[in-house]
């Protein structure tokens, strides 16, 4: 459970919010009104009566002028969770933005294809990146329809969140998949299993029927169909199910010495006194052997034995680099999340350690990698420092 620390305006919105998880739960959000709505339902799950509902008074009052579909999600979520009278106005406001095509309704800008998959790697092919902010949205509105009761377009949002999840059954990001899992797990919660449906899978090499009935609606089964054949896929009975076919291939290995996430750390003086001031240099590259996308990353920058990160420095690093989401400062470790990371993109920023006491502190390691694939990593080793008394 996040909980929140910051204060709540007259008018029930809220300006600063922290979180004991991770902070990229914040997701899509972005704007007061979004952010309020998000810790309206925080509130309202953590038994805050009183502050979910002075929150909730804020929205009704700026819901009328809501026209960004994942703001509208959130807030028709955190009304209907609150009881608000404006409840209706947010639902037709949210039915009015919502879009559908051959997978069922969802919210937002425009989402593309589903990604491919490569063994081991999320490839995404350009042109047709699944945007995790309308993933989001959709799921929202899902928990939204769920507590209204409208079982029927909350199926069809629920079913266009199942055909865009990866082989792996996440999404793009940790708060996407978080809220999408929270949503089809309600709605799987409350659905009808009136189901009874005979799935024939034939083709060269493979002739297979499955039986879903009202016992196994809910349990996902896996077929392994053979390689570059034309497989034929056929449902008879009442009741619907939702096929996914995911193909892994073997990317081509990067040349020999090359890694394909690489980082350099590097200091601007390496003998200093107590209280003097190091630069910490970093620099991290994306070099595939294909066109992909890396996903989120995670630079793990180490400190030399006797020195302190200047968080000032730190801050204001993430400030000018827009691709820096956050960082974390562990121990001797600050920890910087990047959003994502394109084949051939260079990311350069640095920050500033203080020496606190004299030390000959040996050179320490530190590495870069991939959040959802963690073997797709980058490793340096830095330089040996000496503090020296005043």
């Amino acid at each position: 459970m996040s909980w929140i620390k910051g204060h709540q305006n007259q008018d029930g919105s809220f300006d600063a919010i922290g979180f004991v998880h991770h902070q990229e739960m914040l997701g899509g959000i972005s704007g007061k009104d979004a952010l309020t709505a998000y810790v309206a339902i925080a509130l309202k799950e953590a038994g805050d009566t009183t502050g979910a509902s002075r929150a909730a008074a804020y929205l009704e009052n700026r819901l009328s002028g809501m026209d960004d579909p994942y703001t509208v999600a959130i807030v028709a979520y955190a009304l209907e969770l609150a009881g608000s009278e404006k409840r209706d106005a947010a639902y037709q406001k949210l039915m009015a933005l919502a879009q559908e095509d051959e997978d069922g309704l969802h919210w937002g800008t425009g989402v593309g294809p589903v990604p491919e998959e490569g063994e081991g790697i999320t490839r995404r092919m350009p042109g047709g990146q699944s945007r995790s902010t309308d993933i989001e949205a959709t799921a929202y509105a899902t928990l939204a329809l769920i507590k209204r009761g409208d079982a029927f377009n909350a199926s069809r949002s629920a079913k266009w969140l199942v055909s865009r999840r990866n082989a792996y059954g996440g999404y793009g990001s940790t708060q996407d998949t978080v809220v999408t899992l929270q949503a089809l797990t309600e709605y799987s919660t409350g659905a009808r299993a009136d189901v009874d449906l005979t799935i024939t899978i034939d083709g060269e090499g493979i002739s297979k029927q499955l039986k879903l009935t009202q016992e196994n609606f809910d349990v996902l089964q896996v077929v392994e169909m053979p390689i570059n054949r034309e497989v034929n896929i056929s449902a008879a009975g009442k009741g619907e199910a939702v096929a996914q076919v995911v193909r892994r291939f073997n990317l081509p290995d990067a040349e020999k010495g090359e890694e394909i996430l690489s980082i350099a750390v590097d200091y601007d003086v390496t003998e200093v006194e107590v209280n003097d001031l190091v630069t910490v240099s970093v620099e991290l590259e994306f070099r595939p052997p294909v066109p992909m996308e890396a996903g989120m990353i995670v630079a793990d920058i180490s400190v030399p034995t006797g020195f302190a990160p200047v968080t000032a420095t730190i801050a204001a690093a993430v400030e000018q680099e827009a691709r820096l989401k956050r960082y974390d400062i562990a121990g001797r470790k600050v920890i910087f999340y990047i959003e994502n990371m394109f084949a051939g993109d260079r990311i350069s920023f640095e920050f500033q350690v203080q020496a606190m006491y004299p030390v000959k502190a040996k050179a320490v390691s530190s590495e870069v990698y991939s959040y959802y694939e963690p073997e797709m990593r980058g490793e340096t080793l830095g330089e040996n420092v000496t503090v020296s008394g005043n």
